[in-house]
């Protein structure tokens, strides 16, 4: 068999763990476009409470995600996952429950206690090979991607017809049926469980938070989600100056299915093209322009569905290409810690959108959109200076079998200025090394490594 080929349990692994992801993530944007519209009617509502109530579980889902993850270390994947799922059932309940928005808000941060995201991932890692664990995190991405559209345009058909608490039972009953799903459908692990590459690792912190592009694309990853909370505080509420809320699916739809259609063939081209960076800052431009026309017609029906036409063809284009460009640049042992720091990220950046909106809007409608054209513009600064991703090259040599210990010369050539990562691949005796052309060339690798060779103790 081709060592790029899935296994059968690989297979039962992908789909079954991304099945999980999408169903829970789910959960959560469902509510996404028409929580505010349903909590502005519960007693002690205001639009800051409005925006606490819309982005707290990012709070509770950064601040669990490492204890999750190392209580699995010591009781095991699949019983942590169907705690958290649980945890994430009996959020939903209360708030779907709520006669007030305080008791929303505490739904909500229930609902993010359950954070499983971490989890997950270290489960399938622990089920799949290296060499397929790109097409295993993709899978994961695909589903919650398709579980954001789905959301987006189901949310405010089911809430209008029948009621906002009925989502949140629906949220609840998918949380049971994903630790159906886990039980009978994802196998298990052989062995015992114990830390791997795509966990977050305290040691690795000081590295990753030290890397000016791994900090860029967490930058973006904040600014991404705080924003898109930050506008349902508002957006749902001005929107229904114009029609009942049983029509904005008609709105949600075409806006959803423009930014989807886009986002393919955008991450085609910058990918063959090699215009990763470019596409990326003019995603950006996209929600800096998305804010400019809200600041300038959210006071009309043809402003608000322009704006957030614009704002959702630049944030379908940065789902994709944040976590592609992120990865490019973190190293083979640091990936599970830099995934972890970019996941907390988001969420955290959903939760400063929620409470930083609901707390601008109370000044004025004005006020909020200023203030994420402010933050966006910035965004847009700061990632200027990202290095352009398609500068990373990859250079390969075989050391052959005559060292004794290639962890020196590994480490070595993984401290050179431009190196991105090195690693020793011991089922072909190579050396196999990520790095920016514009530092370094092959010939410096290749002189360095002769240095170090001849240097080396043998066998």
């Amino acid at each position: 068999m081709n060592t790029d080929d899935l296994t059968s349990i690989e297979k039962k692994t992908i789909a079954g763990l991304s099945l999980i992801f999408s169903i829970r993530m789910f959960g959560l944007f469902i509510v996404l476009p028409v929580i505010s519209l349903y909590a502005r009617k519960l007693p002690g509502a205001d639009p800051f409470w409005l925006g606490l109530a819309l982005g707290g579980y990012g709070l509770t889902q950064a601040l669990f995600q490492v204890p999750f993850g190392m209580l699995s270390d010591k009781f095991g994947r699949k019983p942590i996952i169907i705690l958290g799922l649980l945890i994430f059932a009996a959020g939903s309940v209360m708030a779907a429950e709520a006669h007030s928005v305080e008791t929303l808000f505490i739904g909500r941060l229930l609902q993010g206690a359950g954070a499983i995201a971490s989890v997950i991932i270290a489960l399938m890692a622990d089920l799949t090979r290296e060499e397929v664990r790109t097409r295993a995190m993709a899978g994961i991405g695909m589903s919650i991607g398709l579980a954001f559209a789905l959301g987006m345009i189901v949310g405010p058909i089911v809430g209008a017809h029948w009621d906002v608490s009925v989502l949140f039972w629906c949220t609840a009953g998918l949380a049971l049926l994903a630790i159906a799903i886990l039980v009978f459908a994802v196998p298990n692990p052989v062995g015992a469980v114990h830390k791997n590459e795509m966990e977050l690792s305290f040691d690795q912190l000081g590295y990753v938070l030290r890397v000016p592009s791994l900090l860029r694309m967490d930058l973006s990853v904040f600014a991404t989600h705080a924003s898109l909370t930050a506008v349902f505080v508002s957006f749902p509420i001005l929107l229904s100056q114009y029609m009942p809320e049983r029509s904005m699916w008609h709105v949600y739809l075409p806006v959803i299915l423009s930014g989807l259609f886009l986002m393919v063939p955008g991450m085609i081209y910058a990918e063959k093209k090699k215009k990763l960076k470019q596409t990326f800052l003019f995603s950006i431009a996209l929600i800096v322009a998305s804010f400019v026309i809200f600041l300038l017609g959210y006071r009309s029906e043809a402003g608000l569905i322009t704006g957030l036409t614009v704002f959702f063809i630049g944030f379908n284009l940065l789902e994709p290409l944040m976590p592609s460009i992120m990865t490019r640049f973190a190293r083979t042992k640091t990936r599970g810690t830099s995934s972890g720091v970019f996941n907390m990220s988001q969420f955290l950046g959903a939760f400063v959108g929620g409470s930083a909106g609901g707390y601008l809007v109370s000044m004025s409608d004005k006020v909020l959109f200023g203030g994420l054209l402010l933050l966006s513009v910035v965004w847009f600064l700061v990632c200027v200076g990202l290095t352009d991703p398609n500068h990373i090259q990859i250079f390969e040599r075989p050391l052959g079998a005559d060292l004794s210990d290639p962890s020196p010369i590994c480490r070595q050539v993984g401290d050179m200025t431009g190196v991105v990562d090195c690693r020793y691949l011991e089922s072909t005796k190579t050396l196999w090394v990520k790095y920016l052309k514009t530092d370094l060339s092959s010939e410096d690798l290749n002189r360095k490594l002769e240095s170090l060779i001849v240097n080396s103790p043998v066998r």
